[in-house]
């Protein structure tokens, strides 16, 4: 399979192993095992936790640049301001940063480990 349809996969949140069926039921919510291939997404209690180590970089990511960008924008304005308003800004994509980290996470467990996610 292409790099791009694996990306295009992970994009739209779908299966690691077929890359067709959705990982979630609902916005936060996610199936238990794949509806296409079967498999199951959380092998073992506390496999998400390395998620968060993502989902800590993402959110880093994100609120440095707004802030640099709000900083830019917003230049008269006090840096602890700028700052507070780069998280209320934030706020509303935690959910999709916490879907997109649980997904990176799986894809890059079944890139390092593909006989075990079988």
């Amino acid at each position: 399979m292409s790099c791009a349809r694996k990306l295009w996969a992970l994009v739209q949140q779908r299966c690691p192993r077929c890359r067709t069926g959705p990982l979630y039921e609902r916005c936060l919510t996610m199936h238990e095992h794949c509806p296409r291939c079967g498999l199951r997404y959380e092998r073992e209690p506390g496999y998400f936790m390395g998620s968060l180590y993502l989902s800590y970089g993402i959110a880093v990511s994100v609120m440095v640049a707004l802030f640099f960008a709000l900083q830019a924008v917003l230049a008269d304005w006090d840096s602890g301001t700028v700052a507070l308003l780069a998280v209320a800004l934030f706020a509303p994509l935690t959910p999709w940063v916490s879907r997109y980290a649980r997904t990176l996470w799986m894809y890059f467990d079944h890139w390092a480990w593909p006989e075990e996610a079988m």
